[in-house]
This record gives C-alpha cells, structure tokens and sequence, in this order.
C-alpha cells in the first residue's frame, strides 16, 4: 500500500524541523523521496522515528550518565580540598619532598660511611687481633649510625639553601674542622 506524497513543507511541520534538514535527512537516506518535490508520508514519519532512536542508543551508550559524571566531580573537588587541608596542617607531606629528605639521608649516609676507612686507618693498624679490629669497626659504625639517627633533615621547597642535609660545615663524616678532605677518594669509591 502506497502512502499519500506530501510536499517538502508539510513533512518538515510534521516532524518539527526545518525544509533545509528534511533534504539533508533526505540525502543521508534518513527520509525517503518519493518524486520531485515531494516525500512518502509514512516513510518519513517511520525512518525519521528510526533515526531519532538510533541517536538516542549512541548517545546513551557512549557518553556517561551526567548525574554520575557530576558526583564523580563533587567527589574529586572534595579530595583535593581534603588534601589541600591536610598538607596545610602538616598531616601529609609531598611525595616529593619525602623523596629530596632520603636521597639527603642517604648522601649523608655513604658520606659518613665512605669516611670511615680514613678515620680508622691510624687505630686499626695498632689493633693486635681480629677481634679489636671488628670491636674498632663496630664501634665507629654504630657511632655513625647514631650520628644520622640525630641528624634532622628539614626541606623546604622554597628554601635556598644549597645544602638540603643541613651539614653545611662538617666534613664528609661529620666531624667539624675537616673540610676539605675527600674520603672517597681511595679505591674503595663506589
């Protein structure tokens, strides 16, 4: 059965749009033409009804719920202030910033460890056994340890202190008075 053959203007107030987009629809295959000028009614209500559902299908299924999306937003604006506020009462500290404190921890740490073998040289040679030479070492070990275990790293980010372990006028093992001296220079240097 052939349906009744309007013309351009009654099927563009029928589905609400405008001649220009019926002939666009047109030429996209969306409406059929039935003959010069003139466009199958019930073709262009049915393909024009397909179409509409097909874009709602595609909007729906790639582009996010915006009520979702808009907790998501709520949610992230909340963290940061969250964070933001924690950072400002010290509570947490930028990653960072904990990073420069261990890599100034561990400078310091081969640093004070590196001297030892100038520090001792004297005092080992003197040693008579094995055993006074492992309580030396022992001793001067753990003396650095204790040492880097009092040393308080502080960084600021916005401080211009060229030396972030704060031992700015101790040698290389920490002693004052022995700058200058470079422990790392021997064959043991890693």
């Amino acid at each position: 059965m052939s349906s009744p053959s309007q013309p351009i203007g009654v099927i563009a107030k029928l589905l609400d749009l405008s001649e220009r987009r019926v002939q666009q629809l047109s030429r996209e295959g969306v409406i059929p033409k039935a003959t010069r000028g003139q466009y199958d009614l019930i073709g262009s209500v049915r393909g024009y009804v397909r179409y509409l559902r097909e874009q709602a299908a595609r909007a729906q299924a790639g582009a996010p719920d915006y009520a979702a999306e808009r907790a998501r937003l709520i949610r992230a604006r909340a963290d940061l202030a969250e964070m933001e506020a924690e950072e400002k009462r010290g509570a947490v500290i930028a990653a960072e910033d904990v990073e420069a404190a261990w890599i100034a921890v561990l400078a310091l740490l081969r640093t004070r460890l590196l001297a030892l073998p100038d520090r001792l040289a004297a005092q080992l040679q003197g040693a008579e056994t094995p055993a006074a030479v492992r309580d030396v070492l022992r001793g001067a070990v753990r003396e650095a340890l204790e040492e880097l275990a009092e040393t308080d790293v502080r960084l600021e980010r916005d401080n211009d202190d060229p030396d972030p372990a704060g031992d700015e006028g101790l040698a290389e093992d920490g002693a004052p008075g022995t700058e200058g001296t470079d422990p790392a220079a021997g064959a043991d240097d890693q």
